[in-house]
């Protein structure tokens, strides 16, 4: 048996792995980065923000023609939709920039700023395809459409959005090699050789991900004027998200990037950029934006924010070790050239049930919906709408565009824009989904708990399979490390993910404790394997020492071998055999299988010892030099369940990084191979061969399709009907349950027994009238004569009363006589006559429609019996073959039951 200490230095490496996995990042940051970089990127920043501060709207036109132009707008110009009126001044403007890293002359020579005007109005088109009643407010390059929006979007965008974007190239074409990084961002140390940028998006068309975070704390700015709220883009609030983009194209796999930005509540925009060594993306943020309106206010709160960030990193002893601002998900010092992106998103309105009179009151409800989600306090708030928001991302340097695939450009059927759920909303469905796996797998420990019971002896537990319960065991497993890893991050969900971690130890624990027993029990039939490989190796070590042996001794066949003497025969007598002793029964163990030393001692005690399998060795033979391994302990087999599973949480961890379609190669295998744990348990069962038949793989197969066609022929007659592509011929003629009845012959020997003895309707004489039609004749004068003679005879008035209600019961059933009549006279004149009967089964009425074949006034009687009217009125009855009738519903629930008639007995054919 192995040592102890292998098992103590195997669990020493797996705890060094997962402390290495899951031990935090305890570097200083400041520590990375050099001091000369950090006081430059102090510097640069401050610069920045000082530009920002002291710029206007109108300052940064690098795409201006050089001609003569109205000046830019000032403090001093009137209201948003009247920048620059009143004011004549003209002078010679022509392309102008800023004094910010990508936005200065010498960085426009390679940026693609051509494109500004063309993203400008691009964002503006998304935002008037969202509010079509802004559409029609003055020209699309004017701001004056802003004050006319509705918004009626979420107010707070904290969420996750999906959805298809579709590439479209810029006005001109911008490659790596054409920029100087050295001259853009001087304090940088590049690559010597660049190559393609990364984050270029080559492909038509691929997938996004957006997860959006927004605080409403600091990050807020509101203008007010004159102590009212200003109109138009007054309401700006600082965001940020992550980006998750893959190109469909690309073998590569998809990359996120971190952007920051604005958020203009009350028209649902936001408007987010990328920052970089070369590109201070967020300085120069408001100048990209739509309009003067958004400007102003993203250039107020971007002042506050960005200054904050400024002064706290000054105060700090780590000072600048990264960009607060960056782009990049990884905190380093690389600078890897990257694709910068400027990205605009307009939020949709709210798809709402109610209809709202005034955008005041739809604006409360939203307020009060959002108030809900975050702080919940059970209000009825009924389903909450998806969020969701169109995009638009440029490339400033790259050079593209980056477009949702939405209407009106695209049809519903190709994208509905980006599509997602808030983060409360994710929340929420994260915990029922939690909840439900946890309930699912408490619902497996039982159905297992109970599988176990029927497995209770060495028998039944020996046909288990050992590698079904092992992959259930991983599965568990894995499931239980993935918990745990989940819980350690979790706050919100955190509940429901520790139920998750005990359902999934619980499972572990049970499923663990039954596969050693599984092992136990099956330790005989690894015995006899591993004896039987030892005699094939025996078997061809002797086959091969055979061969030599005859390959020598042909070699000397030619010598002739020496005579000898023959020895003298012996007069010594055979000693006498021993007494026998008494027989000693046999004792067979649990496990069913008898040592070679039990069979030893048993033959030499004198018993009858149990015929030997072919495989085990003849007792009383001298012993193989290598003796039999002992049995593997079940803790070794633990122990290499731990690190396959360690081994594949390695491997899903570097499939992150694939490319998508090996990616999900990967993940359709795993789920294939989980899927079929069944498979094991298959071929232990078909290895006990009770019947000794030799496999046939061609006929399982042909056997297999043969039931699944029948299978799927039956699903066809579900659906179709029973006689559905069958030829005409092939099959003889159904009883038909539903016929028409015509009325034939005088002695009606078509029609149903008590039909033909009803003749024409109903008869008014009691002699052949049913019990039915009786009651139902009976009702008025049962009604009018209840109690009617008792208190006459007791107030001495009887033979009036009664005289008075005779009177009135002939002259009330004369009427109905009359009426009964006219009645079958107009059905006469259609080809159909009603009769009626009583049904055996529930002893109700049956009226049942008769054609006749003479022709009236109506027309005939088989236009009548092939009408709709007719084939509905069929539906009603059943007639069987004995010419018994019954009710549709009466006859189809006894025929569930007996395929026999009701009344005579006689078998009746299935429907």
């Amino acid at each position: 048996m192995p040592s102890q200490n292998s098992d103590v230095r195997a669990l020493l490496i797996v705890l060094i792995l997962l402390w290495i996995f899951f031990s935090p990042d305890s570097s200083d940051p400041a520590s990375l980065t050099p001091p000369e970089i950090a006081h430059a990127r102090e510097a640069r920043f401050q610069g920045a923000l000082d530009v920002l501060n002291t710029t206007r709207w109108g300052d940064f036109a690098p795409d201006a023609p050089s001609s003569t132009s109205p000046r830019p707008p000032s403090e001093t110009d009137g209201p948003a939709g009247e920048i620059g009126k009143g004011n004549g001044d003209k002078h010679e403007q022509g392309p102008q920039f800023l004094n910010i890293t990508g936005f200065s002359q010498l960085d426009g020579k390679g940026y693609a700023w051509e494109d500004l005007g063309r993203f400008r109005n691009r964002c503006r088109e998304w935002s008037r395809n969202a509010f079509p009643s802004a559409a029609t407010v003055g020209p699309l390059d004017d701001d004056s459409w802003e004050p006319s929006m509705v918004s009626g979007t979420w107010k707070n965008a904290t969420g996750t959005l999906h959805g298809t974007w579709v590439r479209r190239p810029g006005t001109v074409v911008r490659q790596a090699a054409e920029y100087n990084l050295s001259a853009i961002a001087p304090g940088a140390t590049w690559p010597s050789s660049l190559g393609e940028w990364g984050r270029n998006i080559t492909g038509d068309h691929g997938k996004i991900e957006l997860r959006i975070d927004e605080d409403e704390g600091d990050g807020v700015y509101e203008e007010k004027v004159e102590g009212k709220t200003s109109r138009g883009a007054n309401l700006a609030r600082e965001i940020q998200a992550v980006a998750t983009i893959q190109d469909d194209a690309s073998e590569a796999s998809s990359w996120s990037l971190l952007l920051h930005g604005v958020h203009w509540p009350r028209q649902g925009a936001i408007l987010l950029t990328t920052s970089s060594e070369k590109f201070d993306g967020i300085f120069g943020l408001p100048h990209l934006a739509p309009g003067p309106n958004f400007f102003h206010t993203g250039q107020h709160l971007l002042n506050e924010t960005l200054g904050k960030i400024i002064q706290a990193r000054k105060k700090s002893k780590y000072g600048f070790p990264g960009n607060p601002w960056g782009s990049r998900m990884e905190d380093d010092d690389s600078f890897p050239a990257q694709c910068e992106y400027v990205m605009y998103l307009q939020l949709q309105p709210l798809e709402l049930s109610r209809q709202y009179e005034s955008p005041q009151l739809l604006e409360s409800y939203i307020e009060e919906l959002e108030r809900e989600l975050r702080h919940p306090t059970g209000a009825p708030i009924g389903r909450i709408p998806d969020l969701r928001a169109s995009m638009v991302a440029w490339s400033p340097d790259c050079s593209f565009f980056l477009e949702s695939k939405g209407p009106p450009e695209f049809p519903s059927v190709d994208g509905e824009h980006l599509v997602g759920m808030k983060e409360a909303m994710f929340t929420y469905t994260a915990k029922e989904w939690l909840i439900a796996f946890a309930a699912v797998m408490l619902g497996q420990i039982w159905l297992f708990k109970e599988q176990m019971k029927l497995s209770n002896t060495p028998s039944t537990t020996g046909r288990v399979s050992f590698w079904t319960i092992g992959a259930m065991l991983f599965a568990d497993g894995m499931i239980f490390v993935t918990a745990c890893a989940w819980s350690l991050n979790a706050t919100i969900t955190l509940l429901p993910c520790l139920l998750v971690t005990f359902a999934a130890f619980i499972s572990m624990f049970i499923e663990g404790a039954f596969l050693s027993e599984v092992w136990k029990i099956q330790e005989p039939e690894r015995r006899i394997r591993e004896r039987e490989r030892e005699q094939a190796a025996a078997a061809a070590a002797a086959a091969a020492a055979a061969n030599r042996n005859a390959s020598s001794s042909s070699a000397a066949s030619t010598t002739p071998p020496p005579t000898t003497q023959p020895e003298p025969p012996t007069t010594q007598p055979a000693p006498p055999p021993p007494p026998s002793q008494p027989r000693q029964p046999i004792i067979v163990p649990s496990d069913g299988d008898i040592d070679e030393a039990e069979q030893l001692n048993n033959l030499l005690s004198g018993a009858s010892a149990l015929p030997l399998p072919a495989t085990a060795r003849q007792p009383g033979l001298p012993a193989p030099t290598n003796e039999p391994r002992p049995p593997t302990p079940f803790s070794t087999i633990t122990g290499r369940f731990v690190l396959a599973g360690l081994f594949l949480l390695f491997i899903s961890a570097v499939a992150t990084s694939w490319p998508s379609h090996i990616r999900s190669f990967y993940v359709n295998t795993l789920s294939f191979l989980y899927l079929s744990l069944w498979t094991p348990q298959i071929i232990r069962n078909a290895q006990h061969n009770v019947l000794l038949a030799d496999p046939d793989p061609f006929a399982f197969l042909v056997l297999v399709a043969w039931v699944w066609i029948q299978l799927w022929v039956i699903c066809a007659q579900s659906i179709l009907g029973p006689r559905f592509g069958v030829p005409k011929g092939w099959v003889r003629e159904a009883w038909d349950y539903h016929p028409v009845l015509r009325d034939d012959d005088l002695e009606g020997v078509s029609l149903p027994i008590g039909l033909a003895r009803t003749g024409t309707g109903l008869s008014s004489s009691s002699s052949s009238s049913s019990p039915t039609e009786e009651r139902v004749r009976g009702r008025a004068w049962s009604v009018v004569s209840l109690g009617g003679p008792a208190a006459a005879a007791e107030t001495g008035e009887g033979s009036a009363a009664a005289a008075a209600a005779a009177a009135a019961t002939d002259s009330a059933g004369g009427t109905r006589n009359r009426e009964r009549e006219k009645e079958k006279e107009r059905e006469k004149q259609k080809g159909v006559t009603m009769r009626s009967v009583d049904c055996a089964i529930c002893r109700e009425l049956l009226e049942v429609p008769v054609f006749n074949n003479n022709k009236g006034s109506g027309g005939s009687s088989d236009s009548a019996a092939s009408g709709i009217t007719g084939v509905f009125a069929r539906k009603a009855y059943m007639v069987t073959p004995c010419r018994h009738i019954f009710h549709t519903n009466c006859l189809e629930g006894w025929m569930k039951y007996r395929l026999q008639c009701p009344i005579c007995r006689e078998e009746l054919p299935p429907l």
